[in-house]
Order: structure tokens, then C-alpha cells, then sequence
């Protein structure tokens, strides 16, 4: 019952689907103007009609586009959507030549909303809808996002996809606010009265949109004698939300308001529904003797109406068979002018077929020069990738043998050089137990000796750990560069600064040496070249991304006359880098320092 007593909110939803383009076409053509009011009020036949009779007729560009729209309109209510379809498409491109983008947009949104009803074409409709979502989100206009996530609320309530209907209405309502467009704004508020009650089971909140929707409606004289259906229709319609209530007493004085407001528009069929509707409250009441009296009312408007529909087919038909015979007497005439024109048509044929060959000869010609530089761009493209890969290729097998042989050279340290220092000192410890039998001066040069063995035997220790390559396994990347800078500074020369960020947590091994090799050439670069007197190496990790900035007051460079076979030189770290999936950038002039930026993704 309830579904069937809210059929005024379900009809405002479609209605809503009009609003952008019906409510902002101009035409200067009356007889368009009256269709189109024809067609907002739902007078389909009507309009039909009369677009029939202007058939032909000499209109302005803007005209001519909506006479196409608007016919479009009324194939679409008629089921004919295949010749819907392509009159909406001539009027978006008539529009476009216009440069009514807006309309043309709009338009966009009828043809989504049209092949989206017709299970065989559920496909086809996304690539309007995209493109009508695309542009109105584009223009970043109030008014047209209103109306966009009004028009995906509709969509998505016809999917029952309620809660995301309710999302965009709600979405729809607060760029109405900013656009300051109650009208539309209170046609919201039928739509979600409609979807609380229908499909999400909330009748209680139905009634608030309703309540708002009627201060709306009546919010002054003027309106309220514009509105007059309107209002009839929301008495109605809070009748249905109180009876899904169970307050049957609201719904009947609701329904007796709606009775009395002097309708002109459909009033057979207005009065059919509220006695019937009144029929079902009294008998839910138990007043079976009104819900009697209701019952035959409702009876004899259904009489009336089927009758009044009878008629109504009727001038249909007629009306289909005077532009029947209209469409014949024109098909004659045309055919007495036909054999007239015919031999200009062959020979016409002829020399634009002659031409049409010639054109495509030339085009086969020019496709096949176009594909052969197509094909020698390929090659030189795949030569230049071999290239960049082999070079990418020798620099990383460069690092790996430097590391390998720094690890050789510490392995070496650490088996060889370092035992023969500790076999030595122990010798020498043997010595040190004969001192007592050393005159003075050679006792003072034995101590000397041990101390510069022990001093000797630990820098061959630490050499010999430093199998990472300066990332130490038990400290990682941040403490190895900040001894680095700490080893490199000259007190009074050169000072380096390292300022961390976010390095809570070691990185992979291989990571850590290819960056700290990255950091350590630079700083080597600040010293051999630079004349600076400090340098700062920021390293900052946040989020998947590690970004190094290293900055000196030197003298600076030029950049064009970087060398490009300076082994692991600015040219080598800018493609390690590039190998990495990481930017190189480089900001020098001469006289102004160096600053180097280097970004890598995790």
C-alpha cells in the first residue's frame, strides 16, 4: 500500500531528471517554449503533437537544437528510446556548434539516464554519464554540482543502492546552499521524504522533509497559488508517511486537506487515489462504514478514467494517422521530382567516386610513409633503451666490484696484516717481561714501540669490520654518514652538518650502501672541488619516500660543462639515481654554492 500511496514522490524523482536542461534552455520560437511547458507537465501526447505540426519549419540554430531535444523527450516517454537516441545526439552536436557546452552535457545526462533503463545497453550508458561527470565537476559551478549529485542519486536509488542515494542528495543539498536555490532544494526534499519512506523504512523522517517541503510551498500567496498541485500532492503524501505510522487519524485529516485543495491538472485521477487511499485507512481504522462510502467514490473515478484514457488513445491514433497521410502526400511529391534529378546524381556519383579513389590512393601512400617513420622511430627508440640499459648495467657492475674489493681488501686486513700485528705484539709483550734488565732510554724506546703496534692493530681492526662499506651492520645509514662527516671536517676549513628526519627504522642493507655511497662521493666532491667552509647533508624519510638535499657555500659550477666520463662523478650518481626510480636535480651557479636535491621512492 505504501508503495502505491507515494506514487507523487516516485514522479518527482523522474521530474528531477529534467531539471538541468528543461529549466535553462532559451528559445525565441513561443510555440517551443509552449511544448516545453507541455512536456515539464507531463502532456506528452500533447507536445507530440505539436512538434509534429512545426515539422519543417526555418528555426534559428538555438531553436533547432531544442526542437530535436524536445522531440527527443517525447520518443523516450513513448518507449521509441532508438529514436530518442538519435535525436538526442543531433542535439548535442547542434549544441556544441553553438558552443552550449552546458546543454550539451546536460544532454549527456538524458542519453546515460535513458540506455541505463534497457537491460541491452546497460553498458553503453557509462561513457555518457562519465563524461557528464567529468565536466561538471570541472567548472566547479554550485548550481550544476547540485544538480550532478542529485542526478547520481537517482541512479543510485534505481540500482537500490539507497544509502549511497542518500549520500549524493545530501551531497546535492549542501552545494544548494551555496548556490542559494531553494526550488530545487525543496524538490530534494520530496525525493528524500520518498526514498525514507520507500526504501529505507524511516516514515518519521519523510514527514520532516515533507513538513519542509510544504513551508516551501506556502511560504507566501504567490507561491502557494503556483503550487497548488504541489500541495495536494504533499498532503498526500504525508497521509501515506502516518499510515505507515499507524496513525490513521493524521493520515485521514491529511487526506481530507488534499481533498480540498481546488486542483486543475489530473483530477480524476488525483481524487481516484484519495479515496482509495482514505478507503484503506478507515478500513485499517475500523470505520468499515466510511471506508464503504470510499470505496464506491474511488470506483466511480476509475470508471471516469478509464473512459478519459479511452479518449485519449483515440486522438492519439487519430493524430499518428494525419501525419501518416501527411508523411504519403509528401513521399508522392517527391518521388514526381525524383526521375528528375536521378541522371545528375549518376554522373555526381561518378566523379566523386573518381575523386574518393584518387583521395585514398594518395592516403594509402601517406599511411605507408607514416608507418615506415613509425617503424624507424621504434628501432631508434629501442636502441637508445639497449643503450641507457647497458649503461645502467656497467655502473652497477662497477659498485659491486668496488665493494667486493673493499671487502677483499678488509677480509685481507683482517686475516693477514691484522694477525701478523697481534703475533708481533705478542712477541713483543715477551720483550716487555726482559725490561728490567733494559737500561732506561731503552725502555722509554720499547713503550713507544708498543704503543704505536697497539695503535697500528686497532685501525687495522676497524678497517677490517668495515665490511659494509662505511654503513656499519650494528649502527646502519644515519650514524655511518654522520662519522663520515665527522671524519671529513677540518676544524677552521670545512664543517659538515647532518641533519636527520624520520629515520626510525633501518632500511634494506643494499639500500643503505648504495645511498651512503651516494651521500660519501658528494661530500668527496664538496672537498676536492668546492672551496667551500660548510655543507649541510639533510636526509629525510617520510612516508615511502627518501629525499637527501646537500647544500655547501662554495664556488660553485656550470652545469653545461659537467663531464660525462668522470667515472663516479655527478654524471654516474644522476643514473644511479635514475636507476633507482629516483630525480637527480642540481641548482648551481658560479660564485653561489651547490645545492643537490636527490628523491627516491621506497
Amino acid at each position: 500500500m505504501i508503495k502505491k500511496a507515494l506514487i507523487f514522490l516516485k514522479f518527482t524523482i523522474a521530474l528531477l531528471v529534467a531539471i538541468g536542461l528543461s529549466g535553462r534552455v532559451y528559445s525565441q520560437h513561443s510555440g517551443l517554449a509552449s511544448i516545453k511547458s507541455s512536456i515539464a507537465s507531463g502532456e506528452h501526447v500533447k507536445a507530440r503533437a505539436a512538434l509534429e505540426k512545426l515539422k519543417g519549419k526555418a528555426f534559428s540554430k538555438p531553436d533547432k537544437a531544442l526542437y530535436n531535444y524536445l522531440l527527443a523527450q517525447c520518443y523516450n516517454k513513448n518507449n521509441q528510446e532508438d529514436k530518442a537516441y538519435g535525436l538526442y545526439l543531433t542535439a548535442k552536436k547542434l549544441y556544441l556548434a553553438i558552443d552550449s557546452t552546458d546543454r550539451a552535457m546536460d544532454i549527456n545526462f538524458d542519453l546515460a539516464y535513458m540506455l541505463h533503463a534497457q537491460e541491452k545497453n546497460k553498458s553503453d550508458y557509462n561513457k555518457y554519464l562519465d563524461e557528464y561527470i567529468a565536466y561538471t565537476q570541472k567548472t566547479n559551478d554550485p548550481k550544476k554540482l547540485a544538480e550532478l549529485y542529485a542526478r547520481l542519486a537517482v541512479f543510485k536509488i534505481d540500482t537500490e543502492e539507497y544509502k549511497d542515494g542518500l549520500a549524493y542528495f545530501k551531497k546535492a543539498k549542501h552545494y544548494l546552499k551555496i548556490s542559494d536555490n531553494p526550488e530545487v532544494e525543496s524538490t530534494i526534499d520530496i525525493n528524500l521524504a520518498s526514498l525514507y519512506i520507500n526504501d529505507l523504512g524511516k516514515p518519521d523522517s519523510a514527514l520532516f522533509y515533507l513538513k519542509k517541503n510544504f513551508r516551501y510551498l506556502t511560504e507566501n500567496k504567490t507561491r502557494a497559488r503556483q503550487n497548488i498541485t504541489e500541495i495536494c500532492h504533499n498532503y498526500v503524501n504525508q497521509a501515506a508517511a502516518y499510515y505507515y505510522l499507524n496513525d490513521h487519524k493524521s493520515a485521514i485529516a491529511y487526506l481530507k486537506k488534499a481533498d480540498s485543495v481546488p486542483i486543475k491538472n489530473d483530477v480524476l485521477k488525483t481524487k481516484m487515489f484519495i479515496y482509495e487511499f482514505m478507503y484503506k485507512n478507515y478500513e485499517a481504522a475500523g470505520d468499515y462504514g466510511n471506508a464503504y462510502n470510499y470505496l464506491l467514490l474511488n470506483k466511480k473515478f476509475s470508471d471516469s478514467i478509464k473512459t478519459e484514457d479511452q479518449n485519449i488513445a483515440i486522438n492519439d491514433i487519430q493524430t499518428r494517422y494525419r501525419t501518416k497521410e501527411k508523411e504519403l502526400e509528401n513521399i508522392k511529391l517527391k518521388h514526381k521530382n525524383k526521375n528528375k534529378t536521378i541522371l545528375l546524381y549518376i554522373y555526381t556519383g561518378l566523379l566523386l567516386t573518381g575523386i574518393m579513389i584518387g583521395w585514398l590512393v594518395l592516403k594509402n601512400a601517406r599511411r605507408r610513409e607514416k608507418i615506415s617513420r613509425q617503424e624507424k622511430l621504434i628501432e631508434e627508440q629501442k636502441f637508445e633503451k639497449a643503450l641507457k640499459d647497458y649503461e645502467l648495467n656497467s655502473i652497477d657492475i662497477m659498485l659491486e666490484g668496488q665493494e667486493k674489493e673493499r671487502q677483499r681488501i678488509a677480509n685481507d686486513l683482517h686475516d693477514n696484516l691484522g694477525s701478523m700485528l697481534a703475533t708481533l705484539k705478542i712477541n713483543f709483550e715477551n720483550l716487555k717481561l726482559r725490561k728490567n734488565e733494559l737500561r732506561d732510554e731503552e725502555t722509554r724506546l720499547y713503550e713507544k714501540t708498543d704503543e704505536l703496534i697497539e695503535e697500528a692493530y686497532q685501525k687495522v681492526r676497524r678497517l677490517a669490520h668495515a665490511k659494509n662499506a662505511g654503513v656499519f651492520a650494528n649502527e646502519g645509514l644515519i650514524p655511518a654518514i654522520t662519522k663520515l662527516a665527522e671524519k671529513i671536517s677540518v676544524p677552521g676549513k670545512l664543517i659538515i652538518h647532518v641533519s636527520p628526519f624520520g629515520f626510525d627504522e633501518r632500511l634494506e642493507n643494499a639500500l643503505e650502501i648504495a645511498l651512503f655511497r651516494i651521500v660519501q662521493e658528494l661530500a668527496t666532491n664538496i672537498i676536492k672541488h668546492s672551496q667551500a667552509t660548510e655543507a649541510t647533508i639533510h636526509l629525510t624519510h617520510h612516508d615511502d619516500n627518501i629525499n637527501i638535499i646537500i647544500e655547501d657555500n662554495g664556488t660553485g659550477f656550470d652545469k653545461e660543462a659537467l663531464d660525462a666520463s668522470d667515472g663516479m662523478g655527478l654524471q654516474s650518481i644522476q643514473k644511479k639515481v635514475g636507476q633507482l626510480g629516483g630525480t637527480f636535480t642540481i641548482d648551481t651557479t658560479r660564485g653561489n654554492g651547490t645545492t643537490i636535491i636527490i628523491d627516491l621512492p621506497l
